[in-house]
């Protein structure tokens, strides 16, 4: 008999629990519920009020029409397919990839450069084509980002690098001013490929512009006479860093774009992005939980880039602090979209300010080879440049001072401080301080 009273005490016990749980979860759900729905409203108007105000611009919005005859992409995709590389012939490349030097080519290295050169003539020409196109359309930018046909960015690269191979064996055998226009045609190149407005494309283009100007500036050092007038005031005209920063900021708000769009659709869908997509039936849980906070993230987020994109507008000094949240400080632990992305858009900026420096530096520096031809010396300081070879003295990106600059008797060096705003003597490193405290200023030098 009292065995049958605690049992029937068990019994009621656990239909309380059971019945307090399900009431537990039922508040549970209907909160998610709720939350879902407020949040997801919220979303909703807030993508349309940045549509209505044009601070929210669509991938495609961002690019001009072009045309067939005018698309510089499809030069490239002939140039992708009739690339040949051979066990090695990467290693060779990236023999002007050495920011630390330049060193001359072995006699051995020479004939294999050649070789590789010879079988890849007409991925050059086709490049120098490229250069002269006024747009460059891979994809279809109609299409989602991640369904979106991009170039071989790896292949753009090694290509880049062969072009630079070229102009530096046409210097040696003399022909500097074929040298020279081949270089300026990378240069060109470089900048269509950023025509298409995708943050990706910008960073490669950066990649090989940075590549172009250090091996021009090798091309040049090594010249065996002084460069004429006309010909340093043309590649002068080239180097213009104002063109990068607007490439930079129309890259910006086509990711932002993206960003938006694309996220706004996963989450809708209940997918999150690949990097922190979780997996078996618990991640798809946790993913279906979560789903209003990250409704909420997408706009945290959104106006993150969107202060990323008016200070990435301004010179690197006088926007860095507004840079920081995106270098990864004080973005709240919660937020896993924000600690993936934001870090990446900071180091964008730096390398695109590390690009300007490498201009302004080459501009100084080509400034000093016409005073010279004109007078027979290096100028003694920068200003002295003004106002006949230079319009304006062009400032350190990263301190809004005067680059170094500093004369021997048959040479000279000038040079930015970089992110680390500290005297290195001029040196260069490939690295960023993002990773480790280095070399980091970017120079460009004459005989030094």
């Amino acid at each position: 008999m009292g065995a049958n009273v605690k049992g029937v005490k068990v019994k009621k016990i656990l239909a309380a629990a059971g019945l307090i749980l399900l009431v537990i979860i039922v508040i549970g759900l209907g909160v998610r519920t709720f939350l879902n729905y407020r949040h997801g409203k919220k979303l909703e108007r807030y993508l349309a009020e940045l549509k209505a105000s044009g601070r929210l611009v669509d991938i495609s919005k961002l690019a001009s029409p072009c045309r067939d005859v005018d698309n510089g992409a499809l030069w490239w995709k002939a140039a992708e397919s009739l690339f040949i590389l051979e066990q090695g012939d990467k290693s060779l490349l990236a023999l002007v990839s050495d920011f630390s030097d330049w060193k001359p080519f072995s006699t051995e290295d020479k004939i294999k450069l050649k070789a590789l050169l010879d079988r890849n003539r007409k991925v050059i020409e086709l490049i120098v084509e490229a250069s002269d196109k006024p747009c460059f359309r891979y994809g279809d930018l109609q299409k989602p980002v991640l369904e979106r046909q991009l170039p071989d960015f790896s292949l753009m690269i090694q290509a880049t690098r062969l072009l630079i191979i070229d102009a530096l064996f046409k210097g040696e055998d003399e022909q500097i001013d074929k040298a020279l226009d081949e270089m300026l045609q990378g240069l060109a190149f470089a900048r269509l490929c950023c025509d298409e407005p995708l943050l990706i494309n910008f960073q490669i283009s950066m990649a090989n512009a940075r590549l172009l100007l250090y091996n021009l500036n090798r091309l040049m050092s090594e010249a065996k006479a002084p460069v004429p007038t006309p010909a340093l005031i043309n590649i002068m005209k080239a180097l213009d860093s104002e063109t990068w920063r607007k490439a930079m900021t129309r890259a910006l708000k086509a990711e932002h774009g993206g960003f938006c769009f694309g996220t706004y659709e996963l989450v809708q869908k209940g997918e999150l992005l690949p990097d922190i997509n979780p997996v078996g039936w618990r991640g798809r849980l946790a993913n279906w939980w979560k789903r209003p906070a990250l409704k909420s993230e997408v706009i945290w987020v959104s106006e993150q880039y969107q202060k990323m994109i008016e200070a990435a507008e301004l010179p690197f000094y006088k926007s860095e602090k507004e840079m920081i949240l995106g270098g990864g400080k004080d973005i709240p632990s919660k937020y896993k979209l924000a600690r993936l992305i934001l870090p990446r858009i900071y180091t964008v900026v730096v390398k695109e300010a590390t690009l300007e420096a490498m201009i302004d530096a080459a501009r100084i520096g080509l400034g000093c080879l016409i005073y010279r031809n004109q007078y027979g010396k290096y100028p003694e300081k920068i200003s002295d440049l003004l106002p006949d070879i230079l319009k304006e003295e062009p400032l350190d990106p990263f301190t809004g001072q005067s680059l170094i600059y500093r004369t021997k008797e048959d040479g000279f060096i000038v040079y930015s401080l970089g992110t680390n705003q500290k005297d290195d003597n001029g040196k260069m490193s490939e690295m960023t301080q993002l990773v480790m405290d280095k070399d980091d200023d970017w120079s460009w030098r004459q005989n030094w």
